[in-house]
């Protein structure tokens, strides 16, 4: 099919937008994909060669990068229906958002850090944490809040998400560069004496990777008749269960975890039984940051886990 005339184009309807810092450097193909979602890549490329979209006026290519304040001029039959907002959709977006459906540590401009309860999922799923956050709308056209790590499903605790994109990055970076400490609590079963490290060659999707981890007791106690202890740990490398699997290899499973030997722990089931429990004894507690401009503090905390503890007492 023809696509539209000079003289369409010229007196077609238009939607422009106003490009915040999250949308600025970069590529315009990229802040279009989430704009134009219901367009496969080349139908985007094609309306850039057409000037249905253009950045302040004028036709603009696929790779050029967007800058804070450009103006965006979309031709409106592009746009899905979802785009086109009403007047009241407008003013229900400036209301203030809902409270989130769990407990807030730290929040700034550039970075949220929740506490994630246990049988919740972080990027899988309706009800992951990933979700509640893609739903939550925000002024950006290419830039959706995100959790920037893992925590595995059954694990709880401090959990970092995306506020802009420049907190994305830097989070990212620094994790990558291993400027971040991560600790979390675990009980595990059997007593660690003494405070060891770990260091394993972990199988990670068919290919061996490098993990190390610093387990330090913190308290001994007993569970049906099994010693068990409370652990610090501390990791170097962020490889997907890494504590579960260090800790299981050394004979000293996390308590509740069945799928490395640590059994199912009835305190803590949902509503289905044992079998349904919600999660282990896995507590991301502690994350300690680099000096920044983001206004982060040196380290923040998750709250103390009270049923932890109550092994203990």
């Amino acid at each position: 099919m023809e696509g539209p005339s000079c003289a369409k184009i010229l007196c077609m309807d238009r939607k422009e937008w106003t490009l915040g810092p999250d949308d600025a450097e970069k590529r315009l193909d990229r802040v279009l994909r989430r704009l134009l979602a219901n367009n496969t890549q080349g139908a985007i490329a094609s309306a850039l060669r057409k000037g249905l979209v253009k950045v302040n006026g004028k036709k603009a290519d696929a790779a050029c990068l967007t800058k804070q304040g450009d103006i965006l001029s979309v031709a409106a039959f592009l746009l899905p229906a979802s785009a086109e907002r009403s007047e009241a959709q407008e003013s229900a977006a400036k209301k203030p958002k809902a409270a989130l459906p769990f407990p807030v540590i730290f929040e700034n401009e550039h970075l949220l850090f929740i506490d994630k309860p246990a049988g919740i999922s972080v990027h899988d799923g309706p009800d992951s944490v990933a979700q509640v956050f893609c739903d939550r709308t925000n002024d950006s056209l290419s830039f959706v809040s995100a959790p920037l790590h893992r925590l595995d499903k059954g694990t709880s605790g401090l959990l970092a998400v995306s506020k802009s994109a420049e907190g994305a990055r830097w989070f990212c970076k620094k994790i990558k560069d291993r400027e971040i400490k991560k600790y979390y609590w675990g009980i595990v079963l059997g007593r660690l004496a003494a405070k060891e490290e770990w260091t394993d060659e972990l199988e990670i999707n068919g290919a061996k990777k490098a993990a190390r981890t610093i387990a330090t007791p913190i308290k001994s106690g007993a569970y049906n008749g099994k010693e068990i202890s409370l652990v610090l740990f501390q990791i170097f490398t962020g490889r997907k269960r890494q504590i579960r699997e260090q800790s299981a290899m050394r004979g000293h499973p996390i308590l509740g975890d069945k799928a490395y030997g640590g059994g199912v722990i009835g305190g803590r089931t949902g509503d289905g039984g044992p079998e349904k429990s919600a999660g282990f004894y896995l507590r991301s507690m502690r994350m300690e940051f680099p000096d920044n401009d983001l206004g982060l503090p040196p380290a923040i905390d998750a709250s103390e886990p009270q049923d932890f503890l109550a092994f203990f007492k």
